[in-house]
């Protein structure tokens, strides 16, 4: 028997029921905070739904960052497509930005002043993320646990959820058919289960079986991202209560001086996780 490979299929079955672990408890916290946009107000609701569009935003300069550092294979070339079916194949009218923007556009949300809404606490949780996405003190596997398996794998999850409460909220039920879905029925149908499943294939494939080290990367990326997670969504709905929470412009593009003073060396853990 070759002792190694059952050292490294022992340590991928762990892997995998500590992140499904991780991500089941992450979700429950998310459900009961998802809960409340089912009888938000208009004003709340709008709130909660013009945050996530930040996230949005990060998502597709973090995975060009990630794919840039990776090495050839099926994975690299999985994250590419991903990316491309992201920016609207070409299509900037078709870019999941832009589709989430026209979502928000539907709900009688326009675009004028949008940018300078993100909330200045999540910015930092994002703003951290890319930072260790660009620093080569961190391995392309830790990225991949950030950005491949906290961004393609759980992202999915979690908006199906948010999904599955946000249309019972009587304000979405009074106007659904007015309601340009198009962003949702993308991101909570088959196409990105599809993309979940692939991702999470090429990611056993291609770090989880391959030793040690990189397993242990993938791992701490994945537990940051899943930090991160839970705290973007508690400021998130903190904001609703709070509406004196700092708040600041999104950029344009990378704006690496403010990458530059992320710190580092400073993990999501380390931001402390308040209940709201």
């Amino acid at each position: 028997m070759n002792h190694s490979y059952q050292i490294n299929q022992n340590g991928a079955e762990q892997f995998w029921l500590l992140a499904d672990a991780l991500q089941e408890k992450t979700l429950s916290h998310a459900n009961e905070l998802f809960s409340f946009s089912e009888t938000a107000s208009e004003a709340d609701l709008k709130s909660m739904l013009i945050q996530y569009r930040f996230f949005t935003i990060y998502y597709i300069p973090d995975l060009a960052i990630l794919i840039a550092r990776m090495k050839a294979g099926k994975l690299r070339s999985l994250l590419a497509d991903i990316l491309s079916d992201e920016l609207g194949f070409g299509d900037p009218a078709k870019a999941h930005p832009r589709l989430y923007d026209d979502f928000l556009n539907s709900l009688d949300i326009p675009d004028t002043h949008l940018d300078d809404l993100a909330l200045k606490d999540n910015l930092a949780l994002l703003d951290n993320i890319r930072a260790q996405l660009v620093d080569p003190s961190f391995s392309a596997a830790h990225g991949g646990g950030l950005r491949g398996m906290g961004g393609e794998c759980v992202c999915q999850i979690y908006l199906s959820k948010f999904y599955e409460h946000i249309i019972k909220n009587p304000y979405i039920q009074a106007r659904k058919d007015k309601i340009d879905w198009r962003f949702w029925d993308l991101h909570v149908g088959e196409h990105d289960i599809e993309h979940r499943i692939k991702t999470r294939k090429m990611i056993n494939e291609e770090i989880v079986v391959h030793g040690q080290e990189p397993l242990m990367e993938l791992t701490d990326g994945f537990k940051e991202s899943m930090n991160a997670w839970s705290q973007f969504w508690n400021n998130v709905f903190k904001s609703v209560k709070q509406q004196d929470m700092q708040r600041m412009r999104v950029m344009d593009l990378i704006d690496f001086s403010r990458i530059s003073s992320a710190a580092y060396s400073k993990k999501a853990e380390d931001y402390l996780v308040e209940e709201v």
